[in-house]
């Protein structure tokens, strides 16, 4: 296990601040890549002076909106070119006419929902007023959330780490209600 957290740490101080970019596009689309495991040890790093913090929360949180305005384009395309007058295009439209802020916000903070939320925002024509300030938002506190768990296991000093954990659980809270009012409204909309 010291092992593959050290090629983590390794990993993450040698890609730089346009490598994490890059990487957090990938995690932004729909390719299933986990952001964890570069944004811990980026926050670890961060914490052992290698890294600046703010430019790390700047370029995952731009990499993530990267990724998912490249989603939202993508499947914009496909409803044009191939879904114009199916029923599941309808659907999803009307679901993103009552939830869809709500949704793009919250999933995000759901793991394992943030990279497909784009899709159907893209499907329905999502405003894009809306779409990338909302999902830039909820980007940043994830990467934030990601980038302090690293933080904590760093060598930052005590009286940050009052400040860490405060703002650790009060993440961990926003997380666990998001993916519950996420699960509850996808529930509903099943029944």
């Amino acid at each position: 296990m010291d092992y593959f957290i050290h090629v983590l740490l390794i990993f993450s101080n040698k890609i730089g601040y346009a490598g994490l970019y890059i990487y957090m596009f990938l995690v932004g689309t729909f390719v299933p890549v986990p952001s964890e495991l570069i944004l811990i040890p980026s926050g670890y790093l961060s914490s052992m002076g290698e890294k600046s913090y703010l430019s790390l929360l700047f370029c995952a949180a731009v990499g993530s909106l990267s990724g998912a305005m490249f989603n939202y384009f993508f499947s914009l395309y496909i409803a044009k070119r191939f879904l114009r007058k199916k029923r599941i295009l309808g659907k999803v439209t009307r679901f993103f006419r009552k939830h869809g802020k709500i949704s793009v916000f919250l999933a995000p903070l759901t793991p394992g929902l943030g990279q497909y939320i784009s899709i159907p925002a893209g499907l329905s024509r999502m405003k894009l007023r809306y779409f990338i300030p909302i999902t830039f938002s909820a980007n940043l506190i994830w990467v934030n959330f990601m980038l302090l768990v690293g933080y904590v296991f760093g060598e930052g000093k005590v009286s940050h780490q009052k400040v860490i954990y405060v703002s650790l659980v009060l993440f961990g809270i926003v997380i666990v209600v998001s993916s519950i009012y996420v699960f509850v409204q996808f529930k509903k909309n099943n029944s």
